[in-house]
């Protein structure tokens, strides 16, 4: 599910961009319906030079209880832990390692 400003969104390629839901409620649905996993991406973050809604992570670990990946404006260790520290199953990192290929994230 692509996040940008903590909400869920959809469009197609990047454009035309629509507010569909929040991320925890969508992700609760989506748990009861019998997704097996869920992925989150905070589209906008790295672009925005800021770091994933860490708070969101925690709410969303409290809600489901399926694995989840999170990703957006991830570029250090330091990010990680804090995500994998908050609830995340799995860390997504694709900016940040094309930018940065030599960084062991």
């Amino acid at each position: 599910m692509d996040i940008r400003d903590g909400k869920i969104v959809k469009g197609i390629n990047f454009e035309d961009i629509k507010e569909v839901g929040n991320p925890v409620e969508l992700g609760k649905y989506y748990a009861q319906q019998g997704a097996d996993e869920l992925v989150y991406l905070d589209i906008t973050a790295t672009n925005e030079k800021r770091k994933v809604f860490r708070s969101l992570v925690t709410q969303i670990a409290e809600t489901i209880s399926i694995p989840f990946t999170v990703g957006g404006g991830i570029d250090s260790i330091e990010d990680v832990s804090a995500l994998l520290d908050a609830g995340a199953d799995k860390i997504s990192v694709n900016s940040a390692a094309v930018k940065k290929p030599q960084t062991n994230i």
